[in-house]
């Protein structure tokens, strides 16, 4: 093996005993350091001078400086600089400034084997997503709503060749949505990239980095799309619930909420996204976490649905997305109704509502509007679910006039209806609006949503989606940067811990930011305002001594 060049340890920033408190708090509530120590003693050897809650609590002190880098030597450097009752309050012992990067070096990699061993639901993701949920007070943690969405994290390892050579051999590729347009030409010829290997997985292995993989991914204001090398982070974000709504054009939301990160899942690039989050969103919530409904990107829901929908649903938790091209339209349906994007409609359902065009992208407010007025007119037609799901997914449907949606003279029944009730006209000859309550298989109800697709009320929904993208932006430039040289260790078990701090970090950041636009206190309550003076008006200003201009008579 090279010698590594010497690294200065020195210069680390100084922690106050609050910031101390606060990752002590952090790792300690996580509940990770009785599982970790027996695991990582041993009964023989020199006795350790840095103990795993020493080690942990430092790279939450690290994580916690805005725009920080996820570096071991800057955990040493934060170690060198604590106090000596900060450091026997950690267990560091016989501490020497010169060997903490060593020390440390070689208690992570002991750390990331052990997580790595196997050990019944002892892994890095447990851990990573126990430091984060621990960084959120019970009263943060009050939406049963959660945005999901991806980003990229480059890794450390050096690609040999360029990045557009590179082969998008990974199971996401088939339904990720690719950017249009046309790719520029390269200045110069570009460069095959070189193939080390492949993987256990069957893919090809393009750095050292064993486990990073391509992918593709979308433009930014800073890059154009394309394909890289590395992992994609997937991250649950806290949202608004929805508190109440007419499926038409009024969506009542909960009150705001802290964006912060419930559960995470670090993959390599180009894994399928029903495999990279939807079993941790299961787990999540079997394990007591409040999800219900997930609002997220056609990058998720373009999956097979028995790989994403089905498993959701079965767990009980809603899906809140928007429909591609593929799956809009008309579909065949067993029953007396109508299956159109996913919904059921009477199929008494006049012919100029059933094909509707969605708003083009980009599309302003007011044209937005405009589509949508024919989408809420189509929703009234809509069938109401009788009862939930049964244990084998099937589902009892009413139809529009039986629910007290549409009224019709050609039903007399439904003009006991109140006057508020749209009354349509119906073709004469038609003496009963439905065959009585149906029944819907799951198969047929994949793309189901609470809120009909298209109208206002979907579009309020939707919009939730918008607090995962301000996740992505703040851990992309204005909390940290995941840029490449972020993390400077590779393989995923090292990242996903070193993920796992920042996250926590951010969750902290995010509550604090909260609080204070809220004048809320560190319990979640409301604090008195301070009272308003006004300011003491300014004497002897030029206002006082230039004398006025006098006007010219005209």
């Amino acid at each position: 093996m090279r010698r590594r060049a010497p690294l200065d340890g020195a210069g680390g920033r100084a922690t106050s005993n609050t910031d101390l408190q606060i990752a002590c708090r952090i790792v300690d509530k996580a509940g990770v350091v009785p599982a970790l120590t027996p695991l990582m003693d041993a009964e023989v050897g020199r006795h350790r001078t840095i103990s795993v809650r020493g080690l942990l609590v430092a790279c939450q002190l690290n994580a916690m400086a805005r725009h920080h880098r996820a570096h071991l030597v800057e955990v040493a450097r934060i170690i060198n600089a604590l106090t000596d009752d900060q450091q026997a309050l950690l267990g560091i012992v016989k501490h020497d400034p010169a060997q903490t990067y060593d020390r440390v070096d070689r208690l992570f990699n002991k750390l990331c084997d052990v997580l790595d061993a196997g050990h019944p639901g002892v892994d890095a993701k447990w851990l990573a997503n126990r430091l984060a949920a621990a960084s959120v007070p019970a009263e943060f943690r009050t939406s049963s709503s959660v945005a999901v969405d991806g980003t990229d994290v480059e890794t450390w390892g050096a690609l040999h060749g360029d990045a557009v050579t590179v082969d998008l051999d990974g199971e996401a590729s088939e339904t990720q949505l690719m950017d249009d347009g046309t790719v520029p030409k390269p200045k110069k010829p570009a460069r095959k990239a070189l193939v080390l290997g492949v993987g256990r997985d069957g893919r090809k292995q393009y750095t050292v980095d064993r486990d990073a993989r391509a992918g593709h991914r979308s433009a930014t204001n800073s890059r154009s799309a394309g394909p890289y090398v590395g992992y994609e982070l997937h991250l649950a974000v806290q949202t608004r619930d929805v508190r109440s709504t007419n499926g038409i054009d009024r969506t009542n939301l909960s009150d705001e909420v802290p964006g912060v990160v419930t559960c995470f899942s670090l993959v390599p690039a180009g894994t399928h996204r029903g495999k990279a989050i939807v079993d941790d969103l299961i787990a999540a919530k079997k394990a007591g976490e409040p999800i219900d409904d997930v609002v997220w990107d056609p990058g998720y829901s373009l999956c097979k649905p028995g790989t994403v929908h089905h498993k959701l649903a079965q767990a009980g938790i809603h899906q809140t997305f928007q429909p591609v091209t593929h799956q809009r339209g008309i579909r065949p349906f067993s029953g007396d109704a109508l299956l159109i994007d996913g919904q059921l409609f009477s199929s008494l359902l006049p012919d100029e509502l059933r094909d509707l065009p969605s708003p083009p992208r980009g599309a302003s407010e007011a044209e937005k509007e405009t589509y949508e007025a024919k989408f809420n007119l189509r929703a009234r037609w809509r069938m109401m679910r009788h009862a939930a799901p049964d244990k084998d997914g099937a589902t009892r449907w009413r139809c529009p006039f039986c629910s007290g949606f549409l009224r019709s003279r050609s039903f007399p029944k439904t003009m006991r209806k109140p006057k508020t009730v749209p009354l349509v006209p119906i073709d004469e000859g038609c003496s009963k609006c439905c065959n009585g309550i149906l029944t819907a298989q799951a198969v047929e109800m994949a793309w189901w949503q609470r809120i009909t697709y298209g109208t206002t009320a979907w579009r309020m929904s939707m919009g939730r989606r918008q607090m995962a993208e301000s996740v992505n932006a703040a851990l992309k430039g204005v909390f940290t940067d995941l840029g490449r040289g972020f993390m400077r260790v590779m393989g995923v078990t090292k990242m996903t811990v070193m993920l796992g701090f920042t996250l926590a970090a951010y969750n902290l950041d995010r509550i604090r930011r909260f609080r204070a636009k809220h004048a809320l206190d560190e319990h979640g309550q409301p604090t008195e305002k301070p009272k308003q003076t006004r300011a003491r008006r300014r004497t002897g200003t030029w206002a006082d001594v230039i004398e006025p201009t006098e006007t010219p008579p005209d």
